[in-house]
């Protein structure tokens, strides 16, 4: 769990000064005019009044603590976020596929990728990543399909995240295939699974296309 200031460093203290002189003296004004208020009402007694009146002080400066601790807190959380710090694992890099990519030299890319999975069966996104390579630039589509499918059935789970682009790849091979039945079911499976995601709209859109063809032309699409 991210850590708040703990006003070691001056500019932690300077901090929670600056937080102090803005929100005590509009606190206390405010607890001020609420007891006033009341006394005036008649709801609480003038010993009440003063007793109140004493301990704004204490609880406002208490608030004040409290509202620069949370803040720091949060900061302290976003920049652990934004690079990859603490628990957060760092996305997985593969330098040496990379190069091999950039020097065009694919399927020597892929043999690396698949030595990679040889010792790191769980790494989804290697997997994700030799599936896209295969499908662009080796024609490797039943390797790409297959390894997409075991992102599916992944022990342990791939993320949402992962799920979801594997199944963007087989929709994409699908279509470029020709294999409509395959196609339709997986673009079903995306807009029942991700409906209210805007990629669902077109993944609607292009599933009732297929379907109109299909019984406009009368022919049927068996998923192959």
């Amino acid at each position: 769990m991210a850590k708040g200031p703990q006003y070691t460093d001056p500019t932690d203290a300077l901090r929670l000064f600056r937080v102090v002189a803005w929100f005590v003296p509009a606190c206390l004004t405010m607890f001020t005019s609420l007891w006033f208020f009341m006394l005036n009402k008649g709801w609480i007694s003038g010993t009440a009044f003063a007793v109140l009146t004493i301990l704004s002080l204490p609880v406002a400066i208490a608030g004040a603590i409290a509202i620069h601790r949370a803040v720091g807190s949060a900061a302290v959380f976003t920049v652990k976020t934004i690079f990859a710090d603490g628990d957060i694992p760092p996305p997985p890099t593969y330098p040496r596929q990379d190069v091999l990519i950039v020097q065009g030299k694919y399927a020597e890319a892929a043999d690396w990728f698949r030595d990679h999975l040889r010792i790191e069966p769980t790494d989804h996104e290697a997997r994700l990543r030799l599936a896209h390579l295969l499908e662009m630039r080796l024609t490797g589509y039943d390797e790409a399909e297959r390894l997409y499918l075991e992102i599916r059935d992944a022990e342990p789970a791939a993320s949402p995240y992962q799920l979801m682009r594997a199944t963007n790849g087989l929709i994409d091979l699908y279509r470029k295939l020709g294999r409509t039945g395959r196609l339709k079911v997986e673009l079903a499976r995306f807009v029942e699974r991700y409906g209210r995601s805007p990629l669902a709209a077109g993944a609607a859109r292009e599933l009732k296309e297929l379907k109109e063809i299909d019984s406009t032309s009368g022919s049927r699409h068996s998923p192959t």
